[in-house]
Order: structure tokens, then C-alpha cells, then sequence
């Protein structure tokens, strides 16, 4: 066969146009000794493609169930992990929002009984009483106020 002829072949190998009888032509052809320099990385593919089975290593299987039993260990544990920190996230927030939702029944609550106790408690029935009331308290404050200001008008003139 000529170089020529493995090249159209090769063409039509890597086209999946080729028949079984010349996929083993060119197997036999690359298995030999006389295969031209560029057809050298063609020679490495039909070598990886048509080798023989590769035996297994003895204990295998075993190190690779092994392994598998391994991670999936560590894949259950994981998800326990997770759930365990949602769960606590779900139950900080839970109580979050019972904590709010206690003091805003004890503000609302509070509010209520004051709002409630200062619309109540009424100090004078009569008009004119709690005008007379105001104006004694009134009093009461401006004397304690004058006197004040007197106090410091006294200690100003003395320096």
C-alpha cells in the first residue's frame, strides 16, 4: 500500500467513511515499522485506539468502593451540617419575631392604659376652679422665678 493511498484512507477514517476491512488495513499498516514521519501522531492514535484491553490492578475495585463509601460518609455528614445550621436559623428568627411581636403587644398595651388613664382622671369639674388653679401655679412659679433672678442680681452687684 502507498503513502498516498494510507493518506485518502486516513481521510476518510477521520470522515467515519471507512469500511472494517480498511480500519484494519491501516491498523496493520501503523503497527509497522515503516510509517512515514508525518504520519507519526496518526500512528499514536490508531496504537491508543486499537491496544489491547489494559488489565486491572488487583484490589481495584475494592479501594475504589472504598473511596466511594468515603465520600458519600462525608456528603451525609455535610447535609446534617446544613440542616442543623438552617434549623438554627429558622429558630433565631422565630424567636426574633416573638420578641417583637411581645413588646409590641406591651407598647401597645402601655399606650392604651395611659392614653386611657389620662382621658379618666379629670382634677377639676368646674371651669372657673381650674382657672384659678392655673393662675395660683402660675403665681407660685413666677415669685420662685423672680426670686431667682433677684439672687443673681445680688451676687452680680457684690463682685
Amino acid at each position: 500500500m502507498t503513502t498516498e493511498e494510507i493518506r485518502q484512507k486516513l481521510e476518510r477514517f477521520y470522515d467515519a467513511e471507512t469500511t472494517r476491512d480498511e480500519e484494519e488495513q491501516l491498523k496493520s499498516f501503523f503497527q509497522s515499522d515503516a510509517v512515514p514521519e508525518d504520519l507519526k501522531a496518526d500512528q499514536q492514535l490508531f496504537c491508543q485506539l486499537f491496544a489491547p484491553e489494559a488489565s486491572v490492578p488487583e484490589g481495584l475495585e475494592d479501594r475504589l468502593s472504598h473511596d466511594i463509601e468515603m465520600w458519600n460518609t462525608v456528603e451525609k455528614t455535610t447535609n446534617r451540617k446544613a440542616r442543623t445550621v438552617s434549623l438554627r436559623w429558622i429558630a433565631g428568627m422565630a424567636a426574633s419575631l416573638l420578641v417583637l411581636l411581645s413588646l409590641g403587644t406591651w407598647f401597645n398595651h402601655r399606650q392604651t392604659t395611659t392614653s386611657s388613664f389620662a382621658s379618666k382622671q379629670e382634677t377639676y369639674d368646674n371651669p372657673k376652679d381650674a382657672a384659678g388653679e392655673t393662675a395660683r401655679a402660675l403665681t407660685k412659679f413666677s415669685m420662685a422665678l423672680n426670686k431667682g433672678i433677684d439672687k443673681m442680681n445680688n451676687t452680680e452687684t457684690k463682685d
